[in-house]
């Protein structure tokens, strides 16, 4: 017997009426699009798993879209190409205007397709350890918080660390976190709510609600890793968004480490070659103004791993290159022409960039500090000069690299990751089982009802339950699974009609529907 207490999740469904479309026609792409954030918990201001829960926010979704604001993904794909880029098709763009345009029709809910399952963690296998932040309040009240929390590493000795995950209770409590390492005593803890400045001297890797887990290439071509010191600390600086004071942050980071004294791990080194504090970093109100810096870097050949670029509210575009002064042969690096500060992260290449020792690195944000910029906070616009605060401006932009090896420029990063038995990026998904028949009892329920299945569930298969409110909600829902079938013994919702699947080892197996009384 399993008993279990779940937390729950949306959706609503529909089809095509008289050759118009549905929820049911776009539901699969806001899946593939979408939901990895826009889902209870997933860190976005609203859920697109239902037709409720979506169609309020229809005018906001017809203006991300034209705007090309969303899916949040700001580098330019025809500059250079990149690992998990976030792109929707334009014909998938084309569907979802179509559908609003043309009244936003819900159909039939019992014809939506299931939605995917997602799972709490992004990579398998047991970590080498699991890091437990001290949990706090955020204390972002009328403006945005920065804390760095510090937890001590007793490695034994220098190890490299393989893949990491940070996992919070809440995302949406979390703008982004960097996460810093160093020998102990190197990174100060700081819970004012203004730790700005970045301790360490080892950058292990952001985050940000959407992105994927960093993991380091580990394959016959290239081993890659992060170097950790045998007695070093952990610390992260985390971004808590204005408003969500008093609200419980609770972060652990899953670390997964190569095997102690293993060989032939290239270590990654992070830099921030290109920055600017020049006395007249400044943007009057109403003006737009471009700052440029180079830097003689790198004094030695190396292969860039990622690009950090970042700047604040008022950015629009950024532009970085490497170049030879005497010959100019350029090398593109990153082209952001919609710079978006709720959205920012490290690029991480689908191959690996040589820059030759003796090139010249170069970097240009361009600062709109006009009404017309949509992204601008200040209304009227207000006089923004270089800083570390949000409403200041800065240009800062950093790498990781390692250091150079012949061949190097044709190893594929993005071929190497996707065959990375460690980075699970979709769970596959069962189809229906046509085969299984369910008949709930007594319907519609009133308290404790069971599901039962023709024929039974197998026990040994692992079953799991979610049932979906059309709200987005989560909602507590306490059940058995017993004899190949499913007790509901308590609901914790209001009266309605909800969508409920099954799971077997994390896949969905059999989907449905119940009225709750």
């Amino acid at each position: 017997m399993k008993k279990a207490l779940f937390a729950l999740s949306i959706s609503v469904i529909s089809f095509s009426l008289n050759g118009q479309s549905s929820f049911n026609d776009i539901a699969p792409i806001l899946y593939k699009n979408c939901t990895g954030c826009h889902r209870p918990g997933g860190g976005a201001p609203f859920s697109m798993l239902s037709y409720p829960s979506t169609s309020p926010w229809t005018t906001s979704i017809v203006n991300v879209l034209q705007d090309s604001e969303m899916p949040p993904w700001s580098a330019d794909t025809s500059y250079l190409h990149f690992l998990n880029e976030r792109q929707i098709t334009q014909a998938d763009k084309d569907s979802l205007l179509n559908w609003i345009y043309n009244g936003a029709l819900q159909g039939d809910p019992s014809l939506q397709p299931p939605p995917p399952a997602y799972p709490m963690y992004h990579l398998g296998a047991t970590p080498d350890t699991i890091i437990q932040l001290t949990k706090f309040k955020s204390n972002a009240d009328t403006e945005d918080a920065y804390n760095m929390l510090v937890v001590p590493l007793y490695l034994g000795q220098d190890r490299f660390v393989r893949a990491i995950e940070l996992v919070p209770n809440n995302p949406e409590l979390v703008h982004h976190a960097l996460i810093m390492a160093g020998p102990l005593g190197d990174i100060d803890t700081d819970t004012s709510g203004n730790a700005f400045s970045i301790d360490g001297d080892i950058s292990v890797g952001t985050w940000a609600p959407g992105t994927m887990p960093i993991v380091y290439p580990n394959s016959s071509e290239i081993k890659m890793g992060v170097k950790l010191p045998a007695n070093g600390e952990i610390g992260m600086q985390i971004h808590t968004p204005k408003g969500t004071a008093g609200q419980l942050v609770d972060i652990k980071i899953r670390m997964y480490l190569y095997p102690a004294n293993e060989i032939g791990i290239r270590q990654v080194h992070d830099t921030v070659p290109l920055q600017y504090w020049a006395n007249d970093f400044y943007i009057p109100a109403g003006q737009v103004k471009s700052f440029s810096v180079e830097e003689n870097w790198p004094s030695q050949a190396i292969s860039v791993f990622s690009a950090f670029p970042h700047s604040h509210q008022i950015c629009t575009e950024i532009l970085n290159f490497a170049y030879q002064a005497q010959t100019n042969d350029t090398i593109p690096l990153m082209k952001i022409d919609r710079w978006d500060f709720e959205h920012q992260e490290y690029y991480y290449y689908k191959n690996l960039v040589k820059i030759p020792a003796g090139y010249i690195v170069h970097s240009t944000h361009v600062f709109d500090n006009r009404s017309s910029n949509h992204h601008n906070p200040n209304s009227p616009p207000q006089f923004i000069s270089v800083g570390l605060n949000t409403d200041d401006e800065m240009l800062f932009d950093g790498f990781q690299y390692l250091d150079y090896e012949p061949g190097d420029e044709n190893i594929n990063i993005d071929s190497i990751l996707k065959n990375d038995p460690l980075l699970v990026l979709d769970i596959p998904e069962f189809e229906i089982n046509r085969e299984i028949k369910y008949s709930i009892i007594p319907n519609p329920i009133t308290s404790d009802a069971t599901i039962r299945f023709t024929p039974p569930l197998h026990v040994s298969n692992n079953y799991t339950l979610n049932v979906y409110d059309k709200m987005g909600r989560p909602i507590l829902v306490e059940y058995t699974f017993e004899d190949g079938h499913i007790h509901l013994e308590t609901i914790v919702a209001p009266p309605g009609t909800y969508f409920f699947e099954v799971l077997s080892d994390g896949h969905r197996f059999v989907a449905g529907r119940l009225v709750y009384l």
